[in-house]
């Protein structure tokens, strides 16, 4: 063998070599792309079934509010107005939730769980969008049932910021929420895509 052959094996070796260190590092990038990815996701997941998880704890508030409105006499129109909410609001959720399950998050087809998480989004959509609307006729009676109240203006002035602070807040904070759910819903739906 001569020299030059000797050399030419000699950088073949060494390709050999970069070659395997190369494929175990991309062995291990993936290893690790796999599992961050898979942690986002159960963050993504754990947001997306936390309003299906806390409606018995809306159901315990709301039940502690007619309950309160009743035993401090306030009008009747108040507590029949957060019964009709309940009987709205929480079936709705269930609504929105239907044919979406955990488990198909993770090991479901993709094809299948990316458009149960487009009606999802669509259903959740609607359910908040119908929540404000309610949510705004309420705050319309209340303050027609207010001017309506022989009361004085500096009371009915400090009633008024307070429904309109109480608004502001509501408004805000389902706003904030839902931006929230519908980005996890958003990422969950990148991440299957790039699962597959």
């Amino acid at each position: 063998m001569n020299k030059e052959e000797f050399n030419i094996n000699q950088e073949l070796e060494q390709m050999r070599q970069d070659y395997a260190d190369l494929k175990d590092r991309f062995d291990k990038q993936q290893i690790v792309n796999d599992y961050l990815i898979q942690k986002a996701m159960n963050s993504d997941v754990r947001r997306l079934f936390l309003s299906k998880r806390t409606v018995p704890l809306g159901i315990a508030v709301l039940v502690v509010a007619v309950v309160l409105s009743f035993v401090q006499g306030y009008e009747w129109w108040l507590p029949v107005c957060l019964i009709i909410y309940a009987l709205l609001f929480f079936p709705g959720v269930f609504w929105v939730y239907k044919g979406v399950r955990e488990e198909e998050m993770y090991n479901g087809d993709v094809l299948s769980t990316t458009e149960t998480l487009r009606k999802f989004k669509k259903r959740y959509i609607v359910l908040v969008t119908g929540s404000c609307l309610y949510f705004f006729v309420f705050v319309v009676l209340a303050t027609i049932y207010m001017i309506s109240l022989n009361i004085s203006t500096e009371l009915m002035w400090r009633r008024g910021i307070f429904i309109a602070i109480l608004c502001v807040a509501t408004l805000t904070l389902e706003y904030v929420y839902a931006k929230r759910l519908l980005k996890s819903c958003d990422d969950i739906i990148d991440r299957l895509q790039i699962k597959e």
